[in-house]
């Protein structure tokens, strides 16, 4: 009975400095989280082109509006342009990861006309 005791004891300590703690939710310094933002433009007959980290995207818009998704993982500008076709109002609305509004303009458009604008998009 004397040697169970210390037996006991070596292999309890032995189990118990052999166990490991679980780092994978520790740290998610590697991890990329991409944030999902919205750029609606609501007309008739326009082209829309956009540019989102250095990348171009062209879509055109023959009746009401158009929701485009654009994706990001840190602050950075969101270049738009738009042409309208026609003489019309046109709505430009962009919204952030957070639900924020960032532009929401509604202008009379001629036919023809481009306009370029900048959005200073913020993840903080």
């Amino acid at each position: 009975m004397r040697l169970l005791y210390p037996l006991l004891l070596i292999v309890m300590v032995a189990f118990l400095s052999s166990c490991k703690k679980d780092n994978s939710l520790d740290s998610l310094d590697h991890v990329i989280l991409k944030r999902e933002g919205l750029l609606r433009v609501e007309c008739s007959n326009c082209e829309v082109t956009y540019q989102v980290n250095s990348k171009d995207y062209k879509v055109g818009i023959d009746q009401g509006s158009n929701d485009m998704a654009f994706y990001y993982s840190g602050d950075f500008a969101l270049v738009t342009e738009v042409l309208s076709k026609e003489e019309q109002k046109i709505r430009v609305l962009v919204v952030d990861s957070f639900g924020r509004v960032v532009s929401n303009e509604l202008n009379k458009w001629s036919a023809g006309e481009r306009r370029k604008k900048t959005f200073e998009i913020n993840i903080k």
